[in-house]
């Protein structure tokens, strides 16, 4: 379930976004709002990682957090057993969701349905309502314009159709392992080339912006994932943002990466990016994707931007800290992402190049005043590096493994070695809670 907190921010962006809308405020026993409720969660249910819709706030008034659920409404939404009720009456299979209700900072009160992704089939609607649902229609939220609507022509139905068939190849090949099928890797007709990598890289971030030079005097991560052999035409120009969308990792409140629709995007030969400094929420990150399907994204630690007692080194001598959990459930959504990548481009392995800069004299600490590290470790190094290559099978069935495995190694060289147990515990408590 998204957190309070993530909600909070979200709404501070000031507008909506693929994986965020927000409706109301309106009653359970309004039908007509009950309609747009059931619309907007259908379309979330049918993108990659769901979405959330929160009831009670008005998209011009997200700022403000305003003006809230009354009490009455508040009552009606909080009933799940009536909420469920009333959108199963709309939707074909009905939308899985966990809901919650918050008292936002601003004094008002809303209602949040964090919804699923469809499991099996997309979402159709079952009845129709004048002027805002029809039967047999299936509602998206489509690229460049965060809105629930009908599939409004052929490249988001094959967005649709895409997400449909991933499911079903990510299920054959988990059913294929568990049953002893060898799912090998097939050798590659063409040897690694570090070398035109790099090269990318390296223009990538040639002509910093103010947000890319922010990013170098904190600490950061520096990621690359791509296909293990290089081909510089994975992918044509004029697909290389719907790629990024269509692969959106969304494991807890942010996205990864995030495509803010209402900022300019910059291209490049065969290279396009965003560089992302949200105003009012603690998030500063910069993403460029190339043709050749090479993902390079920047992106801020949570010690350096958030004022948190959990965040603070407990070493003295120590210049900063970074914590267990951002390293984490960071890799886990990039190794997640690389899993998506892998369906996408049909490669056969995934190479992960990843760095944490800017962490020297860094102190190692839980981030968790639940869970305790007795150290001090404290990095020796301005950047650790890990990079492995995996094969897409195996990513495809164990991604959260990958995770594990990129996090740990970087966790090792702090001087911390615990049981990857411990690791799998810490993220199922977040992403997984019960």
């Amino acid at each position: 379930m998204i957190s309070h907190e993530d909600v909070e921010q979200l709404l501070a962006v000031g507008n909506e976004s693929q994986s965020f809308e927000v409706k109301g405020p309106g009653s359970l026993k309004e039908k007509p709002f009950v309609a747009k409720v059931a619309r907007a969660v259908m379309a979330m249910g049918n993108r990659r990682d769901g979405g959330v819709v929160c009831v009670g706030v008005d998209e011009p008034q997200m700022k403000d957090m305003q003006p809230g659920l009354d009490d009455d409404q508040a009552s009606e939404w909080a009933d799940f057993d009536n909420v469920a009720a009333a959108l199963a009456k709309y939707s074909d299979p009905a939308v899985v969701f966990e809901l919650a209700g918050y008292a936002l900072s601003s004094g008002a009160n809303v209602v949040v349905l964090d919804v699923a992704e469809f499991d099996v089939v997309p979402h159709v609607c079952k009845k129709t309502f004048p002027d805002v649902l029809q039967d047999g229609m299936a509602y998206v939220r489509p690229r460049g314009k965060p809105e629930s609507v009908p599939v409004p022509n052929s490249a988001e139905m094959r967005a649709l159709l895409d997400l449909a068939t991933a499911k079903g190849v990510r299920e054959w090949v988990r059913v294929g392992t568990l049953a002893g099928v060898p799912l090998t890797e097939t050798k590659s007709q063409e040897q690694l080339d570090d070398e035109e990598y790099t090269k990318e890289r390296t223009t990538a971030w040639t002509e910093p912006s103010p947000v890319v030079a922010g990013l170098l005097e904190i600490g950061y991560f520096d990621v690359a994932v791509r296909p293990t052999t290089y081909s510089s035409g994975r992918i044509l120009p004029v697909d290389l943002e719907s790629f990024v969308t269509d692969n959106t990792v969304r494991l807890r409140g942010w996205p990864l990466p995030f495509v803010d629709y209402r900022a300019p995007r910059f291209r490049k030969e065969t290279m396009v990016g965003q560089d992302l400094e949200a105003s009012g929420v603690p998030h500063h990150e910069a993403w460029r994707m190339w043709g050749s399907g090479q993902f390079l994204q920047r992106r801020a630690l949570a010690s350096d931007l958030r004022d948190h007692s959990d965040l603070l080194p407990a070493d003295p001598s120590a210049t900063g800290a970074v914590a267990v959990w951002d390293v984490l459930l960071y890799l886990v959504e990039v190794a997640e992402f690389g899993a998506r990548m892998s369906t996408s481009l049909e490669e056969p392995s995934i190479t992960f190049d990843v760095g944490v800069c800017g962490v020297s004299g860094r102190e190692l600490i839980s981030g968790d005043h639940r869970r305790e590290l007795y150290g001090p470790y404290i990095s020796p190094f301005d950047t650790l590096e890990t990079h492995q290559s995996v094969a897409s099978a195996r990513l495809l069935t164990e991604p959260r493994q990958v995770g594990v495995e990129l996090a740990q190694d970087v966790l090792k060289q702090f001087g911390l070695n615990v049981p990857d147990q411990v690791l799998f515990d810490y993220q199922a408590q977040v992403l997984d809670p019960s």
